[in-house]
Formats: structure tokens, sequence, C-alpha cells
């Protein structure tokens, strides 16, 4: 059967961000005149470049961009070299990546073992000596030679970026992928989703009655049952969903089960899964939280009680504090590095600091009558929305005393909703101006050099939030805000290097379904159902909000949806249904574009189903996407070494795909088929393709 996918290899990504790997062009003499890959080369005694020592070259070149230092590789084998020891392709290449992905890289890199490395690199490749090197450079291996320590710290240092640039590379050598099915599972009653653990040896199956189970890949190869739970289900108060009734972080699991009980399970070295603790209150709990380490643990009952427990150095979990407060539905969440926790009643809201003996100390209280309370991320502000139409904001700093506390808005705006951006530095309020028109308006706030939270713009009349795919919202970097005016305007607003916002207003060709940035910022998309399209937009400082292009589905009114790769180059979208023919009788598109060198979008491959496609994912590093369908197939297309798009695996099913996703580390897929049935797939290189051992950069 013809695979259900075409691919468009009109476009090339040879030099571009794309390629798999850098190989010198043939070695130039420096002292010759010429040209290389669009680089010229000078006589010796004209470059200066090339005489100064290597640490002023490695601060020039970290001034530049992924491609620009793909091509000054080519340019001559010196300076490949000096590239290839210092990792920069690899570090400018993580550098790319959102946050939240090069932490759970790196957390996969600290904790992996020499044979489990090995045994994961085997997947795409034979060639053990790739392994071997990234064994020598992990973080615990030591060196004896004392010439060479400086030299072996530098790559320990870099392992997590050159591991995952390596694999990212090797998957790119696989022409196509063997997928293995390693476990099937029947489930009863139907399965809600389901979710790999960070280290993807975990898998967390979450049903529709109230439970979930954990399944672990032990050394033996294969999956078994570890661990379950199951939690509760009320009206009033708002029962437990799978969100706040599961969190991990780390190696621990915390799980509650909305009326007495919690227990925190552990990942164990041996890839198992056991309880640890379990811990059971007089009272109904209210919330709990998991530390971003995974160590601390807060849990508050209706009674008004509060208890920190902690995982010591022996491997125990203990009662660290017992932060009991008067206030009845007491909620308590950590600061994102875990070293403050809040609590919070209506009518009163106390930080606690961690000391240095373990404990934690009372470091601010407030009386503002407040119905919810957030940390910003970097857990130095703490954002109150108050039940009366006001907000304010409390500023911690570093030493753990309080500076100030700041009011936002007035008595002539009401607000009903207040966010705070990713970097701490703006807060966006929507108001209810006016009780007699009902009018809606937007407003931001900045901080400024001093602390101090001043009004940036006047009101900006946007539509009702209340559709969770258009409240207003921040991009990852802070420094844009999208909120819709109303269903067929949208406006951006972009914060320049002065402090100021300036508006840009997109009117919209139909209807406005959903609209969201790219990871990195830079681009936008908004999908417009009516009219068949997903529009990308890209932000120039001179231009404002430009749009780049329109990716056109051929449906009648199908329901379209997308996302962004984690480095923002890429994007798919995708026909999750049509409401006007049945399923057999049409063809359903997954479309993927990428991002060029001048930073243009073109089409680089399309997949077709002959079924509604459920879903369309892209793997950690964005170089794999795999859609899930309703003609029980699930396709694997990935980047080839050459940078085309190819297929390179079709995961066939009994039953309707409803989604497939990778694991973090992407060695692992697993798909949810039916109502009943998971499978997890292992994808081992289908044959020996290029090159069996890598390019020159990864040599340590």
């Amino acid at each position: 059967m013809k695979p259900p996918v075409t691919v468009n290899t009109s476009g090339s990504y040879v030099s571009s961000q794309d390629c798999a790997g850098v190989t010198p062009e043939a070695p130039h003499c420096v002292g010759s005149a010429g040209s290389s890959n669009g680089i010229s080369v000078v006589p010796k005694d004209q470059c200066s470049l090339l005489n100064l020592p290597q640490l002023p070259i490695l601060k020039l070149l970290g001034y530049l961009s992924f491609r620009e230092i793909l091509a000054t590789a080519k340019t001559c084998t010196y300076l490949n070299q000096v590239i290839t020891n210092a990792n920069l392709l690899a570090r400018r290449w993580f550098a790319t990546l959102a946050a939240h992905q090069q932490n759970q890289f790196k957390e996969i890199a600290r904790d992996i073992s020499d044979p489990d490395l090995q045994y994961w690199l085997g997947q795409f490749t034979m060639d053990t000596t790739i392994a071997d090197k990234l064994c020598s450079q992990c973080p615990g291996k030591q060196t004896t030679d004392d010439d060479l320590k400086t030299c072996e710290a530098q790559k320990r240092k870099y392992f997590p970026q050159v591991l995952f640039y390596t694999v990212g590379q090797l998957m790119a050598n696989c022409r196509q992928f063997k997928p293995v099915l390693t476990k099937s599972i029947l489930n009863n009653p139907d399965v809600n989703t389901v979710s790999f653990s960070t280290h993807g040896d975990h898998l967390v199956i979450f049903r529709n009655n109230h439970t979930w189970t954990i399944f672990g890949f032990t050394a033996y190869c294969q999956w078994n049952e570890q661990a379950g739970f199951s939690y509760h289900s009320w009206v009033n108060p708002p029962s437990p969903t799978v969100e706040t009734s599961f969190m991990t972080s780390g190696h621990h699991v915390l799980a509650w089960d909305g009326y007495h009980v919690a227990k925190i399970f552990g990942y164990n070295a041996d890839n198992t899964c056991t309880e640890q603790l379990s811990i059971v209150h007089k009272d109904r709990i209210i919330s709990a939280d998991l530390s971003d380490d995974g160590h601390q643990v807060v849990i508050t009952c209706y009674d008004g009680s509060a208890k920190i427990h902690s995982w010591n150095v022996a491997g125990h979990w203990t009662l660290a504090a017992d932060i009991a407060d008067s206030g009845r539905g007491l909620k308590a969440c950590f600061s994102p590095d875990g070293s403050r926790v809040l609590t919070h009643s209506d009518s009163c809201t106390k930080i606690h600091r961690r000391n240095g003996e373990g404990g934690w100390t009372l470091e601010a209280t407030s009386n503002f009558d407040a119905k919810s309370v957030t940390f910003s991320p970097d857990g130095n502000q703490v954002l109150m929305f108050g039940v009366r139409g006001m907000a304010k904001i409390l500023s911690l700093n570093k030493d753990g005393c309080r500076l100030d506390s700041s009011t936002l808005g007035n008595n002539k705006n009401w607000i009903i909703r207040a966010t705070i951006s990713p970097d701490g530095c703006h807060v966006i309020t929507v108001n209810h101006q006016n009780a007699k028109t009902d009018s809606i308006t937007l407003k931001i706030f900045s901080r400024d050099s001093n602390g101090n939270w001043t009004e940036k713009t006047g009101n900006i009349p946007i539509i009702n939030p209340l559709d969770p795919d258009l409240p207003p919202k921040f991009s990852p970097d802070g420094c844009h805000v999208m909120a819709a005016k109303d269903l067929s305007n949208l406006e951006i607003l972009s914060c320049d290097k002065h402090g100021n916002w300036m508006q840009n207003s997109i009117p919209l060709r139909g209807k406005i379904k959903r609209a969201f940035f790219s990871p990195d910022s830079s681009h936008a998309v908004v999908i417009v159902p009516g009219h068949r399209s997903a529009s990308i937009y890209g932000f120039n400082a001179a231009r404002g909000w430009i749009e780049k292009n329109i990716i056109r589905h051929d449906h009648n009114r199908p329901q379209i949806d997308a996302s962004f790769s984690a480095d923002g180059r890429h994007i798919v979208t995708f026909c999750c249904g049509c409401s006007c023919r049945a399923h057999g009788s049409a063809n359903y598109h997954a479309k993927i574009y990428g991002r060029t060198g001048n930073g243009n979008w073109r089409e680089r491959a399309i997949i077709t189903h002959t079924g509604p496609i459920r879903s369309a994912r892209f793997n950690a590093d964005g170089s794999h996407i795999v859609t899930a369908s309703a003609d029980g197939t699930a396709v694997i297309l990935g980047r080839y070494a050459d940078g085309s798009w190819v297929n390179k695996s079709i995961l066939k099913h009994s039953f309707a795909v409803r989604s497939a996703i990778f694991s973090v580390d992407s060695r692992q897929v697993v798909t949810v088929s039916g109502k009943h049935v998971v499978n997890i797939w292992r994808l081992v290189n289908a044959g020996r393709s290029l090159n069996e051992t890598m390019q020159a950069e990864f040599s340590p």
C-alpha cells in the first residue's frame, strides 16, 4: 500500500539550521584568495581573524547564529576544528529551544547511565564509538591527567547539548524506522490520556473512571504495571482533575484523592516505581503541590492546616514544617525554584521561605482580599487578584525581605482577570470598564528599574475573554501581548527598547478560532476555520507584525489546528474534522511549513490521511513529527540528513488512532487507539543510510 504521505523536496536545507552536520569543504590554503560557501577567503597577511588566539575567536563566534556558525565551519579546516572542539554548533542549537525543553534535556543527561546511553544510541546506529565518546563526557566521569582536566571539564559542561544534538543527527541519518511494538495495553474503562515521564522509562495512563496507572520499563526491556491510584469526583467544591491530582517533578510523583489521602511515589534507579509515603489527613485535602525539583511537598486541608514534607539526603520523606493558618479553604503552592511557599485564603496571604536549617520562616504577610494568588516565574513577585476588582503585586528581594506592594487599577476599572508575564516585568489586566455597555478592556502595567509599577497603555477594547483559546496572553519572552478585539480583528502589542508598547491591529478574513505565539516569540499563527486557513505572522521591529504566509486547506469549513516545533522553525497545520462529508470520501492533510534563511515560510511536506487527523505533534527537538488519524494509522515523518522531509514509518492499528506522542528523548512513541488500547513503540533504524559514523563536530 502506498504510504499516506507526500513530501515536497523542492526546498533544500543545505547550509541551514536543518542540516545534519558539518563536513568541511576540501581544505583551503589560508593564503589563497577565493570564496567558499559565499564567504570570501583572503590572503593570510590581510586576515587578522585566523591570527587571533582561540579564546577571542570563540568570543566572536558566540555572537553568530547557528546558520552563520555552520557556514563559518565550512570556510577552512582551522575554523572547523575550533568550532568542533568547543561544541559551538550543539550549544547554539540547544540555545534555540525553550527553557523547559532545555531543562528536560539536562535532567535526562544528568541521570543517564552508560549502559542506557549505549542502548539508546544503539537504536539508531551500530557504531559503538559514538556512545563511547559520549560516555567519556558524562558529568560523572573523572580524569586523572591534570593536563586534561580543563578540557574534560569543558566537555562535561556541555554534555546535554552534545548528547541531544548527536541524537538528532543519528535520527536524521535514519532513512526509515522499524517500529517495534514493545507493549500493548488493553484498558477498561476507557483511556482519557497518556503521558511519558521525562526520562521516557515510565508511562502514566489516565482513565475516565478517575484512576491512573504507571507502567515502567525495567532492565529486562519489559513494560510492567508498577503503581496505581484513584481520585474522587464531586461538584462543590470542584473535584480534582488529571492536572491537579497528579504531579510529577524530578524522580517523584504526588497524587491525592480529593478526600483525605495523599501519596508520594518515586521513580527508582532500576526503573521501578514504588510508593514512598502515604499521608492520611483528618480533614478534606484542598490543595497539594510538588516543588520543581521534586524534593518538597505541601498539602493543605479544609481546616486550615498546611504541612510541608521534604526528601532528605538519607532518601526518606520527613515533616519539615507545619505552617497552619486559621483561614478555612487554605491553598498553597511553591515558587518556581522551590525556595518559597505561598499560602492563601480569602482574607490572608502568607509567604514562607526555606532557611539554611531546612525549615521554613515566615517572610511576608498580606491582608489583601484576594481570590487568586500566583508567583511570577522568577519567584520574586506575587500577583494577587482581588475580589473587589483590584489587583496588587507584592515584591520580594533575593535576601527574603519585603520590598514593596503596588496596587493596579482604580475605581473606574473593575479588574476581572490579571496575568503576569513570563519574565515577571509586565502585567495584563482585563477590566470591566462600563457596567451599562458591558465593555471589556485590556491594560498593561510594567515594572521599571526601581521596582515601581506604572500604567503603560490606556484601555484597549477587547472581547470577553471567556473562550479558553482567545484570552489575552503574553509571548514566551514577555515582550508581546495578543488579544482579540473582536472575532474578526486581532490586536498584538509589542514592547520596544524604550519600554513603550506599540499596538498592531490585524484584520482577519473570517472569525478567529485560535491564535498563539511561537516558542521563540518571533512569530504568531492565527487559525480562521471559515476561511479554511492558518496565517503566519512575523515580527519586524521597524514594521510590526507582518503576514508571512497563509496555509490553506481544501475542505469545506474544516476544523483546523496547528502547532509549532520547539525551536519555532517549523509549524504543522492539520484537518482534524469536517462537518459536511463522511470521513471515507475525503482525504485529510497535515502540512509542514519551515522557515527559510530570509525569514519566509515554505511548504516542506504534506501527510495525507483518509480520516480526520486527531493530533500532529513534533518531537522534542522539532526534527520529527507523528500524526494520529481516524483511518487507523499514525505516520512518522522526519528530516533526513540532506534536510528533506521523508516518511519514516507507519504505525498501523485496528481502530481509529486518537493520539500519538513521542517520549522526550524521542526513542519511543505511544499511541492510543479506539477507547481501550495503548501501544508503546520503540523506534529502530531500519537501514544504515549515509555515514555510519558521526561528523567531526562530535569528536571529543
